[in-house]
């Protein structure tokens, strides 16, 4: 079984979804009014049908025949993204029509105990100018229905009832037309915070991106800086031998393949690569140096590791070899161990029992520890760790995935 992770982690957006948005309100509220307006204005045709004798035999048909129509383009526009705050702007505005051309749709008192036929629709039109409206608007709009209401059932046309009923109907109109406005603006308000939220937290999330990719790149090139083009000239300038000079020339034509190669990689560009072909690059890494280096290590299975991380890992074990080459003495043994071991993937030690050397005490500029090991190895999702002393040769491990990366 293939034991790959990625180098980067998962992406959040991909399991993190925001469960109220703006967009999910709106929709909802629509769906709910269109269920509300044609639900309330069936249920409540038989009160129209009751009134019509007592209504003009043309407008008091026409006046409800049109608000159903728009009832029923309220229930359409469900399924019609741009229709939506239309019919929700027509509805509001027949209704408030319908009330207001009441008295003079009337041909004959209704009775006292009976409420003009809009007082059963009220609260869609309310609801409808809150959903469809600018909240100044719509609360404007929740003002002037209870008024006018008010002013219908006081006049002989719309009851003639005393001025205490009048006032009690229009206040029931206005504490509900009141409580829908308030729901929905807090509703929309906080859909909004989220959606700003989520906004903000994508741009954070993409610039960290950038600034993470930016730093890779910027650990890659001092590596390829200090492995390949700095080490390569040192070696050219220190050549004062036949064998010495052929190495240097060998080691300028892997620094030219490896900046060719750094410029032509992309991601998902390269498959990953297993635990026994990282060893063997390591092997043949290795075999050009000066000194004797040997490669050990324990059976590998096919675990494979990303390609990253796998020229990561490879890099900084050629680079901390050549520094024991280098600075550990002469006549001193070297080895490299690739293994596979408990809680990671892979685990790779470049040691030797040479002079070893202060860690605390590199100077800044010295970019080979520092760069070209611990960096890397970091920047692809790895640890690498040094451990030595003065007089007590040197052993770098390095790790992948980090320790921190395999509990996450």
């Amino acid at each position: 079984m293939t034991n790959e992770l990625a180098p980067f982690g998962a992406d959040p957006s991909r399991s993190v979804r925001a469960t109220v948005t703006q967009g999910s309100v709106e929709r909802s509220f629509a769906i709910l009014l269109a269920v509300f307006a044609i639900g309330f204005g069936l249920a409540n045709a038989p009160q129209v049908a009751k009134q019509l004798p007592y209504l003009d035999p043309v407008w008091g048909v026409v006046v409800p025949s049109v608000l159903a129509a728009a009832f029923f383009l309220v229930g359409a526009s469900v399924f019609v993204q741009r229709l939506v705050q239309p019919a929700q702007i027509a509805t509001a505005m027949l209704f408030l029509l319908a009330l207001v051309s009441w008295p003079f749709t009337v041909a004959e008192a209704i009775p006292t105990v009976q409420h003009p036929w809009p007082w059963w629709l009220c609260n869609i039109g309310t609801i409808a100018a809150a959903m469809g409206f600018a909240t100044w608007r719509a609360t404007v709009y929740n003002a002037v229905v209870p008024i006018v209401f008010v002013i219908i059932r006081l006049t002989p046309v719309g009851g003639g009832v005393s001025v205490t009923t009048a006032v009690l109907e229009g206040v029931n109109i206005g504490i509900l037309g009141g409580a829908a406005l308030v729901l929905i603006v807090m509703l929309r308000r906080a859909a909004a915070s989220v959606d700003s939220a989520q906004a903000t937290a994508v741009r954070r999330y993409s610039h960290a991106i950038r600034e993470h990719a930016t730093e890779v790149e910027r650990v890659q090139v001092d590596a390829i800086v200090h492995d390949s083009v700095l080490t390569t000239l040192l070696s050219a300038a220190r050549a004062d031998t036949p064998d010495a000079k052929t190495l240097s020339a060998r080691m300028a034509r892997n620094a030219l393949d490896h900046l060719a190669a750094a410029a032509t990689d992309g991601p998902g560009e390269v498959p990953p690569v297993a635990l026994p072909e990282l060893r063997a690059r390591i092997t043949d890494a290795v075999a050009s140096l000066p000194a004797p280096v040997r490669v050990e290590g324990g059976p590998l299975g096919p675990t494979t590791l990303p390609a990253a991380a796998a020229d990561a890992i490879a890099s900084a074990a050629l680079q901390a070899a050549v520094n024991s080459v280098q600075h550990a003495g002469d006549g001193v043994a070297r080895w490299i161990t690739v293994d596979e071991v408990v809680g990671a993937v892979v685990q790779v030690e470049v040691a030797d029992d040479g002079s070893g050397f202060d860690v605390d005490a590199i100077p800044a500029e010295r970019l080979g520890v520092r760069r070209s090991i611990v960096e890397r190895v970091a920047s692809a999702g790895g640890l690498a760790e040094i451990r030595t002393a003065p007089g007590r040769g040197t052993h770098v491990v390095l790790t992948w995935p980090a320790p921190a990366a395999v509990d996450a």
